[in-house]
């Protein structure tokens, strides 16, 4: 049941990522300060750049998605969050979704599992995007529980 529903995610998030308008940053030096994106798991600090932010409409939902890097181990981060309106406020699993890997291979993920994924959109405009995230994601290896706090993001749109 549980790699039913994560299969279900994953096919939602593929053709949500079909049909996108996108507006990409493509790792603009000018824009790294606002750019940018970082979380915690323990004492470990991730932190990198945004470099593409844009809308997708999928039928009656539109997301935000969110993408950066980081140079360290080749590390590349994703969150995304939306519904039937896109709005200030709250988003949590299959509304707010995150993903973390490096070399290629993811390293933690949100999936049906993870309820207490919790992302608050501060500020959405037209141009920008500001938000936190936190609570339990797995770890994609092991499929065990990894709490990550102190998450933040600030892109443009």
């Amino acid at each position: 049941m549980k790699k039913g529903l994560a299969l279900l995610a994953l096919v939602i998030a593929v053709l949500i990522s079909a049909c996108s308008k996108e507006t990409s940053v493509e790792k603009a030096t000018q824009q790294n300060q606002l750019n940018t994106w970082s979380f915690s798991v323990g004492s470990t600090q991730y932190s990198g750049t945004i470099d593409t932010s844009f809308v997708e409409d999928f039928s009656v939902f539109q997301f935000v998605n969110v993408e950066g890097f980081t140079p360290v181990n080749n590390g590349q981060w994703f969150v995304s969050f939306g519904g039937t309106s896109l709005q200030v406020g709250e988003y949590v699993f299959p509304f707010a979704n995150f993903a973390y890997a490096e070399n290629g291979e993811f390293v933690f993920e949100t999936n049906p599992t993870t309820t207490d994924f919790r992302m608050v959109i501060t500020e959405l405009t037209a141009d920008r995007a500001v938000g936190t995230f936190s609570g339990t994601v797995v770890e994609s290896a092991t499929g065990n529980p990894i709490v990550i706090s102190n998450g933040r993001f600030a892109t443009t749109r």
